[in-house]
């Protein structure tokens, strides 16, 4: 059996040329997707439905795609294509497909993925990008290989999962001991912790966060995108401040997918660390999507940077790592 970013796979295997017969059917329902989504046992922000809408703001087409076998829904996922006078030129995947069983058989998971570059990675019809989301190992690359991809780059997206299923006392009694006293001591500060939606306060955090990519020398979502992100997803999306003598110290930007909760962007000021901000300002966010009846919540990202990963093992969420980028021609 295979572990895979919390799915497991039966190792069942089919007779060479027997695999599943699959069926792709597009979806255009918000509420559908949204629905098929939040019943996923291992679900990905990006391929939410408010995801894709931002994204076809920002020149990209978004198909959506229900898989069936048998008739019975088996996954879906979120596709975007890059076009110029009605060609398409790129296809990216980017954590999907998502399945909507928990242990889908071995044979159906290749079917699926060879449905899926047969549709969109043969050509003349442009490159398939796909970032799988398969856990990292032999075995997911053996699934891709076999499903006819191509690995184009071996780092995946690397992330942490805390369950917000229990009360809160006992999330907070989950996390590090070094951690917990760490909120402990920034609270002891004068840190609070703001929960807004207003445009000026996500206007500040855009401002930030620009800064911090110019000073730190790193890409991420420009200003253009996270307004975007903010208009297509409404209330879902919630940025928490620490407030320091009346200042903002520090910021989380989240987005809720239906149980799921995912950080967006986050800053740091320069007084966050010894305050123990950016404790108390992740606690207030991992609360507050408590709160709003998350039951899963992803950090955003550990192996992106050292420093930001150690911090985030102090969450002890449970770990995860994803496949790199394949490519089907």
């Amino acid at each position: 059996m295979m572990q895979a970013a919390g799915v497991s796979f039966l190792d069942a295997a089919a007779p060479p040329g027997r695999l599943p017969q699959i069926t792709l059917e597009a979806v255009a329902a918000a509420s559908q997707w949204d629905a098929l989504l939040s019943r996923a046992p291992f679900p990905h922000s990006v391929q939410s439905f408010a995801y894709g809408t931002a994204k076809a703001g920002h020149g990209w087409h978004v198909a959506r795609v229900l898989v069936r076998h048998a008739g019975q829904p088996v996954a879906m996922v979120q596709v975007l294509e890059r076009r110029m006078f009605g060609l398409r030129l790129v296809t990216r995947i980017n954590r999907g497909p998502i399945f909507l069983d928990a242990r889908p058989p071995r044979e159906l998971v290749v079917a699926v993925y060879r449905a899926i570059r047969q549709r969109w990675g043969r050509l003349p019809r442009g490159v398939l990008l796909i970032a799988p989301a398969l856990e990292a190992g032999e075995e997911g690359h053996a699934i891709m290989t076999e499903a006819g991809y191509r690995r184009r780059r071996g780092n995946g997206w690397g992330s942490a999962r805390i369950d917000l299923s229990p009360d809160i006392e006992t999330v907070f009694a989950g996390l590090d001991g070094k951690w917990r006293n760490r909120v402990r001591a920034g609270q002891r500060s004068g840190v609070t912790v703001r929960v807004t939606r207003e445009g000026a306060d996500f206007a500040w955090m855009a401002d930030r966060h620009l800064e911090n990519m110019q000073a730190k020398a790193f890409s991420g979502h420009d200003r253009g995108f996270l307004a975007a992100l903010r208009q297509s997803f409404g209330d879902d999306l919630v940025l928490v401040q620490a407030i320091h003598e009346q200042r903002p110290v520090a910021g989380l930007v989240l987005i809720r997918v239906g149980p799921l909760a995912d950080g967006v962007v986050a800053w740091f000021g320069p007084e966050a660390r010894d305050l123990k901000a950016g404790n108390v300002v992740a606690w207030g966010a991992i609360a507050e999507m408590h709160r709003l009846g998350c039951t899963t919540y992803d950090v955003g990202g550990t192996n992106s940077d050292k420093g930001c990963s150690t911090f985030k093992a102090g969450m002890k969420g449970e770990d995860y790592l994803l496949l790199g980028e394949y490519v089907g021609v």
